[in-house]
């Protein structure tokens, strides 16, 4: 840890979903916590998490937990809940915790972490996002998610723009809320994208949870331009969601459709096969797919909405688009990926400030914050 740092802060970082994005930030941040010598920390996940093998390999450092596999069981395992109360009570008691760090608030969240503060803990959670997006039928649970707010002690956010809806209101007292940064999330060692050869299609990559905030309708007519330009586009559409009335389009624009969950070696194959992750956003909080594509070396063109603007740095580490329409993300297509001058300087500057977005600053920063302004302040 830094300077000023408890030299032996003990430490327990939750994550209690399924899968996902914070499925994989919950990994990298047992694995980097882990290699610290100046921190005692452990790990709690839901054995009904997909990828639950990878964190049995964290040994006994793991405080494994049971939840549900459905929505269903949120409701049916229920009386799980006083079970996991008791058994998180007497961990942070046996290993003398100082903090408990919760990556995403669970729907359980609210009933069980006031154990961690029984126990003598601070109760840290990080809230992605402060408002229910439009068409994300997850929205609806988030009043109890938000009930963590609530309870806890320190209030962390990944971006100024979430943090800035928090405390809008009085949502959030300013002394207990702070905003850290998304950090790269890394599926396989990052690589040198090289940008397209003369004559070589524009390989662009639409890639995550498909959502209608996602705007995959506005990335298409996008690639409609382009292509009316005469520049030759190939897309990609990897995720699980509606394609609703854009499925026939991309058959007709002859995309490459996977429309399901990826698995971790099936997002790795797939970074490594485009020119540029484009991000098509109405609206935003911030992304993990953008740190999918920076973990990867791959650069990012984003429309100007919510935190996107503050991951990707117009001009250094990718483009963003003027405004949020389709000649906008045109244009911004255009000034990436035709400049291969430009394009060398974007990859060589994500991979140069790589280090500003590292798990490794990540667990410090968030660490420290839990710390230094909870019940626990050095």
């Amino acid at each position: 840890m830094d300077e000023g740092t408890d030299p032996s802060a003990r430490v327990m970082f939750t994550y209690w979903g399924r899968r996902g994005a914070l499925s994989q930030i919950a990994l990298e941040v047992g694995r980097t916590a882990l290699v610290s010598e100046r921190l005692a920390a452990t790990i709690s996940v839901s054995r009904q998490n997909d990828n639950f093998a990878a964190f049995e390999q964290l040994g006994g450092a793991l405080f494994p937990i049971d939840t549900f596999r459905s929505n269903a069981g949120a409701l049916l395992q229920s009386w799980r809940i006083p079970l996991l109360r008791r058994a998180l009570y007497a961990r942070v008691c046996r290993e003398r915790i100082q903090a408990v760090i919760e990556l995403m608030p669970h729907v359980w969240s609210s009933w069980v972490m006031p154990a961690a503060r029984l126990a003598g803990a601070t109760y840290c959670t990080v809230i992605h996002d402060a408002d229910r997006h439009p068409g994300d039928p997850t929205g609806l649970v988030k009043e109890l998610l938000d009930r963590s707010i609530r309870s806890a002690d320190v209030v962390l956010t990944l971006s100024a723009a979430v943090a800035a809806r928090l405390s809008s209101f009085d949502r959030v007292a300013s002394d207990r809320l702070f905003t850290l940064f998304h950090p790269d999330l890394t599926y396989r060692a990052p690589q040198a994208p090289a940008p397209p050869e003369p004559g070589e299609p524009l390989r662009l990559l639409f890639f995550g949870r498909i959502m209608p905030y996602k705007g995959l309708s506005l990335f298409l007519d996008a690639v409609d331009l382009l292509r009316q330009e005469g520049i030759a586009v190939q897309i990609g559409v990897f995720g699980e969601g509606s394609l609703g009335a854009n499925a026939k389009r991309l058959g007709r624009m002859q995309a490459e459709v996977v429309n399901r969950w990826l698995s971790e070696a099936e997002i790795a194959d797939l970074l490594v096969r485009y020119h540029a992750m484009v991000l098509s956003h109405t609206e935003a909080s911030q992304s993990g797919v953008i740190a999918t594509a920076f973990g990867a070396g791959l650069p990012v063109i984003a429309t100007p909405v919510g935190g996107l603007i503050e991951q990707v740095r117009d001009g250094v580490t990718g483009v963003v688009a003027r405004r949020t329409d389709a000649m906008a993300l045109a244009e911004a297509v255009k000034r990436l990926l035709l400049d291969r001058n430009f394009y060398h300087v974007t990859c060589a500057n994500i991979s140069r400030l790589s280090e500003e977005r590292s798990m490794a600053r990540f667990v410090r920063d968030i660490v420290r914050c839990a710390l230094r302004s909870g019940r626990h302040k050095q």
